[in-house]
């Protein structure tokens, strides 16, 4: 296990703090300010004239006459008709997605003037069925098609940011039960979807509510129900993350290996790489600033594959081999300092360790390049692995030796640290 610098633990410290913003708040949220709610949305295309198309399409606003008719939610009627008057003004601007969802920040004001805020999420779904019936013989569009739109809501602000991928994911799901209850009304005939955009939809309080009733609890509540069982054991997923290992998990219902396996891939740093890698191959190289300084970590595979295995025994998580490394383990404590019943500020919290990772190695990458001509950056390299609590990692797990350029500086410093921990023993 390596031990902290003085260095590194006063930027440990300075990291537990950004990556709990609210815990010393008082007030502690609500966990039944979430809600949902399902529209049926149809478009009406005003038909233009050769003369008045052009000038049409150079204006903001379109000419579609939009009517949102709600066909579940568990919102009061007051709220919402605020959260359909703020969808329309989304639509009329074109800013909701097909397939794609977004979040913003929706204001409500009660009769008693207090002031709500809410995350909301909102995503239009198609079907690729609907699509093909909306298309006339003449193959023109339909000038009136349905589309659903699925919202979510939480009353914390931005507490849906970090879980817009799984949101998208779910979103999509609740088209299965819509179109199992077209398919069984027996009132509809074949085509009649398509037809004047009239749906009739059963069984609209059963299966597709409970399906959006339950979004929390797969999409967000499982970073609560992992942090629950793992306790002190959170900094064998975050090493495990960082080393790419392979886990095993016993003792577990289904459900709970389930939960871990997504809480591993939140702690896996490969969506931000791969961002990264875009923004970097799309950027011109007068562009690129620091993004050409980035590792890839994905791009090579040179250290063997680890294997940990995760055993709960009596509500209690063991992990063998306990191999670990100290920056980890500070970054376990700060999980378990957060509230285990708060998603958002657990993947708050996951989101700052994955960003404090590819910063250290970034840092260190500059210090190297540096060290091929100058020797005091080559001990500066060194004191910064030594006090950063994962040189195990820094070292054989980042791939740096793989750029040519701090090769020789990498093999150094490798043999270096060896000869350091063969004195100390």
């Amino acid at each position: 296990m390596e031990g902290n610098g003085s260095e590194e633990n006063a930027s440990t410290t300075s990291d537990e703090k950004s990556a709990l913003p609210d815990m010393e708040q008082k007030e502690e949220e609500n966990e039944t300010g979430r809600h949902f709610a399902l529209y049926s949305c149809n478009v009406h295309k005003e038909e233009r004239n050769s003369e008045t198309e052009s000038i049409a399409s150079e204006t903001s606003q379109t000419d579609s006459n939009i009517s949102l008719s709600v066909l579940s939610t568990d919102l009061d009627a007051s709220v919402e008709t605020e959260l359909r008057k703020f969808i329309g003004q989304k639509l009329a601007k074109n800013l909701v997605y097909s397939d794609n969802g977004s979040i913003a920040s929706m204001d409500y004001k009660s009769d008693e003037d207090v002031k709500t805020s809410f995350s909301c999420y909102y995503c239009m779904l198609e079907n690729v069925e609907d699509k093909q019936l909306s298309v006339n013989d003449d193959s023109t569009p339909d000038p009136q098609q349905r589309k659903y739109i699925v919202c979510f809501m939480a009353l914390q602000k931005n507490s849906l940011d970090y879980f817009q991928q799984e949101l998208d994911v779910y979103s999509k799901g609740v088209l299965k039960y819509l179109d199992q209850q077209v398919c069984c009304d027996p009132s509809m005939q074949e085509g009649q979807a398509a037809q004047d955009g009239k749906f009739q939809l059963t069984n609209i309080d059963t299966s597709v509510r409970a399906y959006l009733g339950n979004w929390c609890e797969v999409t967000m509540d499982y970073t609560c129900r992992c942090m629950k069982i793992l306790k002190h054991s959170a900094k064998y997923i975050l090493y495990g993350a960082l080393v790419d290992a392979k886990f095993e998990f016993e003792g577990m219902t289904e459900q709970q290996k389930n939960d871990l396996k997504r809480f591993l891939s939140a702690c896996n740093l490969s969506e931000i790489l791969k961002q990264t890698d875009k923004e970097k191959r799309g950027a011109s190289p007068a562009s690129t600033g620091s993004l050409d300084l980035l590792v890839d970590l994905g791009e090579y595979n040179a250290a063997p594959q680890q294997t940990l295995t995760l055993t709960l025994s009596q509500d209690e998580m063991t992990c063998s081999p306990q191999d670990c490394t100290a920056f980890c383990e500070d970054w376990g404590k700060v999980l378990n300092k957060t509230d285990s019943h708060r998603a958002s500020q657990i993947r708050h919290v996951l989101e700052a360790f994955k960003i404090k990772y590819i910063q250290s190695i970034n840092t260190l990458k500059r210090l190297l390049i540096q060290a091929e001509a100058d020797y005091y950056a080559l001990y500066k390299s060194y004191v910064f692995i030594r006090n950063s609590g994962n040189s195990e990692i820094l070292l054989n797990y980042s791939h740096l030796d793989s750029i040519h350029e701090v090769q020789d500086v990498v093999k150094s410093l490798k043999e270096f640290i060896s000869e350091m921990k063969q004195n100390q023993v």
